[in-house]
């Protein structure tokens, strides 16, 4: 029985009139092995082969394709153990367009097939499947599927260009960066447009949804959301563009357009339940507590779920007051196994008067192995209002005069947290506001050493994360800051001086366009806010310096 073929795919050369054609040559040749992905009678490796313009005036896209004769061919097949290797060019003038490719046998150094595909006008995205099936043929193997990738010639052109663009991208990010973000912008525009010119391209979404998941950590995520907004314009029935549009307009603190997107999404096609309580979520957050409970009651008691959606009705019972529901609520989420439920329930009670029955669910919360940090914060805070009640008073008593900056007091604030932290150590509040104290004094170091620790003992508190962003910021550390006021600005996607403060944030750190979209935002929530009046004549100020049009 003889073994499948396995194919070395060289980067196709070009001949053209313009740098188009070498992508042109280059994506196909990449096109090919992906067609041949997941079919088991053949397999397709591509070679590697990267080389930079010689001459400065050259360096604006990366050069890597070839045209080998066989004997070398034949060597990159053996470098990765192929049984064969193709080669091509692709040729472009006044005479018309052709790919001319040769399948190499690697054992003999021969060349076993050759063939030259004309490509007719407006044809382009005709070749790729013909290509593939006459390699088929030569191998002697089924032929995968042939259909197109895209219904015409100019959506496949700009689908090409993403993929050149997106490929010099990941490139350039060690050696430019600027370059690596420019050629990034292009492939999302170029995939968008890819898409616009047909809306069925499958292909063409999926790789800018995979760069709109990126986004999230390379920090452009309003580029990408911009992209996808084109994208539901021209295919509105699209739900993962409207699902993950609604992922990078809650990063960016979107909160309102985030719902819209999701409820399209789950208009299209049926959420999940973790993502029907995301939904709920970001709801909650705007205030809006029927559409919140809505979608939370559709979770049922069978699904994985089904804990955190009674907890969440659970809290919005009691915010209405209503113990007797909040209770039962709770105990039905911490019998499906959520620790967090049992400090919620334990607050009831304690408002119903039952602090035994509290204390016992505190106790719960506080043995249990692997326990949510949230809610072993909530049930230290509520430990202690049991247990002692009069430094809890102390506590609320110098938070309150921390924030509201008396210097005069502050040594009698700093001896009031450290005496609720002789009670417990682990209460987060306490080191806050021991942070807020040291931040009073512009002791940014000790300040950001207290957040730090506070954001260890609660680490979703997005008000712990915004102080400790901008005590980094302001000891320098801008790179640190950076993240965690974007992600404070997340979590409170209404409040316009966490917004801007992440968006001084970007500003310092160079990322113009990121810190003018979220300053837009933080106006948009205030326009009269000082704060970000004063950031955005920053902005505007370097920007004139630079030469920038804002």
């Amino acid at each position: 029985m003889t073994s499948r073929p396995v194919v070395a795919i060289v980067p196709f050369g070009a001949k053209g009139r313009d740098a188009k054609a070498g992508g042109i040559g280059r994506q196909v040749a990449r096109r090919l092995v992906e067609r041949f992905a997941d079919d088991p009678n053949v397999e397709l490796r591509p070679v590697f082969l990267v080389a930079m313009p010689e001459a400065k005036s050259d360096a604006g896209y990366l050069v890597f394709g070839s045209t080998p004769d066989p004997d070398l061919a034949a060597r990159y097949g053996e470098s990765l153990g192929t049984t064969h290797a193709l080669t091509g060019l692709y040729r472009e003038d006044a005479t018309g367009r052709a790919f001319a490719v040769s399948l190499v046998e690697v054992k003999s150094r021969t060349v076993a097939a050759e063939r030259k595909i004309v490509v007719a006008p407006d044809e382009l995205h005709r070749a790729e499947p013909t290509l593939a099936a006459w390699l088929a043929e030569a191998l002697g193997v089924p032929a995968p599927g042939l259909a197109p990738e895209t219904a015409n010639e100019p959506s496949y052109q700009a689908f090409l260009a993403g993929l050149e663009d997106e490929t010099n991208a990941t490139l350039l990010r060690a050696g430019d960066p600027s370059a690596a973000d420019q050629a990034r912008a292009r492939a999302f525009d170029e995939y968008a447009d890819a898409i616009k010119l047909d809306p069925e391209s499958v292909r063409a979404e999926d790789r800018l949804l995979v760069l709109a998941a990126e986004s999230v950590e390379r920090g452009d995520e309003d580029r990408a959301a911009r992209s996808l907004e084109d994208v539901v314009e021209a295919k509105p029935r699209s739900w993962r563009a409207h699902y993950m549009r609604a992922e990078l307009l809650r990063q960016l603190g979107e909160t309102n357009m985030a719902i819209v997107a999701l409820e399209h999404a789950h208009a299209l096609r049926p959420l999940r339940d973790v993502d029907l309580i995301l939904l709920a979520e970001l709801y909650l957050a705007e205030g809006a507590q029927g559409q919140a409970a809505s979608h939370l009651r559709r979770i049922a008691a069978g699904s994985e779920e089904f804990g955190r959606a009674q907890e969440l009705l659970g809290v919005l019972a009691f915010g209405k007051g209503d113990r007797s529901a909040a209770r039962a609520y709770f105990e039905q989420a911490a019998a499906a196994g959520r620790v967090s439920a049992r400090a919620h329930l334990a607050r009831v009670l304690i408002a119903m008067g039952l602090r035994d029955d509290a204390s016992r669910e505190l106790g719960e919360v506080l043995s249990a192995v692997g326990a949510d940090p949230d809610a072993l914060a909530q049930a230290r805070r509520l430990r202690l209002g049991l247990d002692r009640p009069d430094l809890e008073a102390d506590l609320e008593r110098a938070g309150r005069a921390a924030l509201s900056g008396e210097a005069a007091r502050l040594d009698e604030v700093r001896a009031a947290f450290e005496r609720v932290l002789v009670f417990d150590p682990q209460i987060w509040e306490a080191h806050f506001g021991l942070g807020l104290a040291a931040r009073r004094t512009e002791d940014f170091i000790a300040a950001a050493a207290s957040f730090r620790r506070a954001l260890e003992l609660a680490p979703e508190q997005p008000d712990v994360m915004h102080e400790l962003g901008v005590a980094l910021l302001a000891s320098g550390s801008k790179a640190d800051a950076l993240g965690l006021l974007d992600r404070a600005a997340a979590l409170r996607p209404g409040q316009a001086a966490y917004i801007a403060d992440a968006g001084f944030a970007h500003l310092r750190a160079g990322d113009l366009d990121a810190a003018r979209e979220r300053l837009r935002i933080a106006s948009t929530i205030d326009a009269e806010d000082p704060l970000t009046r004063a950031y955005l004549a920053e902005l505007e100020r370097i920007e004139a310096a630079s030469g920038k049009a804002n």
